[in-house]
């Protein structure tokens, strides 16, 4: 995560976010053992990271080639979903469209 960053930092990319979630999916849990190590079950949701980054339409495609680069020859599954963002306003200095980005 923290090279992603470096990375995404290295490209202009003013700020992201990200969480710790859970979710399902095609990827089945693992077996998790609990209590003294005499049980063990398999979780419903499996303990993922979401990132959002908002970026100029001018940089959609390097950064996303520059993730793949970087995560396309790992073993780290995932989803990369670009969503329009019709309009952005920054509340501290009111300004709006790519400048508030």
């Amino acid at each position: 995560m923290t090279v992603m960053i470096i990375r995404l930092k290295n490209k202009q990319v003013g700020g992201m976010t990200h969480y710790r979630v859970e979710g399902r999916g095609t990827t089945k849990a693992e077996a998790v053992t609990v209590g003294r190590g005499t049980m063990k079950y398999t979780p419903e949701y499996i303990p993922r990271t979401k990132v959002e980054v908002v970026v100029k339409d001018d940089q959609v495609d390097l950064i996303l080639s520059n993730i793949m680069d970087r995560l396309g020859a790992n073993e780290i599954s995932g989803k990369i979903f670009v969503l329009e963002v019709p309009l952005t306003f920054d509340i501290r200095t009111g300004s709006k469209g790519e400048s508030a980005i």
